[in-house]
């Protein structure tokens, strides 16, 4: 089985954003990451990050948000099937993608398909201005994809209501990506919470989850990784 770290880019904005109360006003820029896992039952893609097409469809979002563009993940898997999708959650620079990558059955959170088709206020710009209807595969609970333990899903509600982090055994190896479960390590170290969340005690059981993985690359959903 293949692991691919894919760079879609990063998202200049201000630090209280990633880390609430800890460097409010500074302003950093921090990584968008996708990952493409190869397997003998199919390719699967892990998030699909911002479109190239962001200066048109991010409107008011790019007030607090500046989107820098390094790979076009479209393009860069053109010659690639994807077979599934995975999204840790449905929020713009997870997701903005998936329309693109034709046939592909995304694997999505009961609970997350509902809250971004009808978003509070507090998380609206978050999501997408529109969910469309795709070939969805809605699950509501933690699921081994292909019965083989290569690749766990797993749910971790607290930065969204079905955001869901994926344990990967690639080579005898663990790799958790925790997606926004928890946005860095820095986050986890200071019991710091994201800027952008919907139940904090949530998160807060999401940070003991990871800080319990033993044997574990972990790979936080905007913090950079060591790709060597």
């Amino acid at each position: 089985m293949d692991f691919e770290i894919i760079k879609n880019g990063y998202l200049e904005c201000d630090k209280g954003f990633v880390t609430l109360g800890r460097d409010m006003g500074k302003i950093v820029k921090i990584p968008v990451y996708c990952f493409l896992v190869k397997h003998d039952k199919g390719n699967i893609l892990i998030d699909t990050g911002f479109s190239k097409n962001f200066e048109q469809t991010w409107n008011k979002r790019l007030k607090y948000y500046k989107p820098i563009l390094e790979k076009d993940v479209v393009e860069y898997l053109k010659s690639i099937q994807i077979d599934y999708i995975i999204n840790t959650h449905l929020h713009i620079d997870h997701c903005e993608n998936n329309p693109f990558f034709k046939g592909a059955q995304i694997i999505v959170q009961k609970q997350e398909l509902k809250f971004a088709r009808n978003p509070k206020p507090y998380q609206k710009l978050a999501y997408p201005d529109k969910i469309e209807d795709l070939n969805y595969k809605i699950i509501d609970n933690n699921l081994d994809l292909f019965k083989d333990k290569t690749i766990k899903i797993i749910k971790t509600p607290g930065h969204t209501p079905g955001h869901q982090s994926i344990l990967l055994n690639i080579n005898k190896k663990d790799i958790f990506i925790a997606g926004d479960a928890c946005y860095s390590s820095e986050n986890l170290k200071y019991f710091c919470l994201p800027g952008i969340l919907w139940n904090p005690d949530k998160i807060m059981e999401c940070y003991d989850v990871i800080r319990n993985l033993k044997d574990t690359q972990i790979i936080y959903g905007h913090e950079e990784v060591n790709q060597a």
